[in-house]
């Protein structure tokens, strides 16, 4: 869940647990010709990991998320943003589809969860931590979340 997002968003990716940001990560991460066409280049360990290199960055753009959404995923701990991109190489080398979600949740560190729904289909959640979400005194309505 992206900084400023609006308070009508916010209910309806906590009602849902889909945002832009997953949605958007869904139809890349899913789409066969660049899942091949970008293969090579998820399979480096690390690839994610500090400030995005203007390829990912441009990749996510062109995948629908605005550069606050790319940013405040840029933001997400390396450690979290290594386990997604592992799960989508097992994704790419086992031909299979990969979904994302996000909640809130009490802990105190982002996190991304993966979950196995059925055999054969997973699930990355991005867990954000609710005490880095506020209320926004600058732009009332908006709701700010730190990772």
């Amino acid at each position: 869940m992206p900084a400023y997002s609006t308070l009508r968003t916010f209910i309806a990716a906590l009602k849902t647990g889909q945002t832009n940001i997953t949605r958007s990560l869904e139809g890349l991460i899913n789409d066969d010709e660049k899942r091949q066409g970008h293969a090579w280049r998820v399979r480096n360990a690390g690839v994610f990991d500090g400030a995005f290199d203007p390829w990912l960055r441009e990749m996510l753009g062109d995948a629908g998320l605005s550069t606050p959404e790319i940013d405040h995923v840029e933001r997400w701990p390396d450690p979290q943003k290594e386990t997604v991109r592992q799960e989508i190489v097992a994704a790419i080398d086992d031909n299979r589809t990969l979904g994302f979600n996000w909640e809130i949740w009490e802990g105190a560190d982002p996190v991304s969860d993966v979950r196995e729904e059925t055999p054969g289909t997973r699930r990355v959640v991005f867990r954000s931590p609710r005490a880095g979400v506020r209320l926004s005194g600058v732009n009332f309505g908006s709701i700010h979340v730190d990772a």
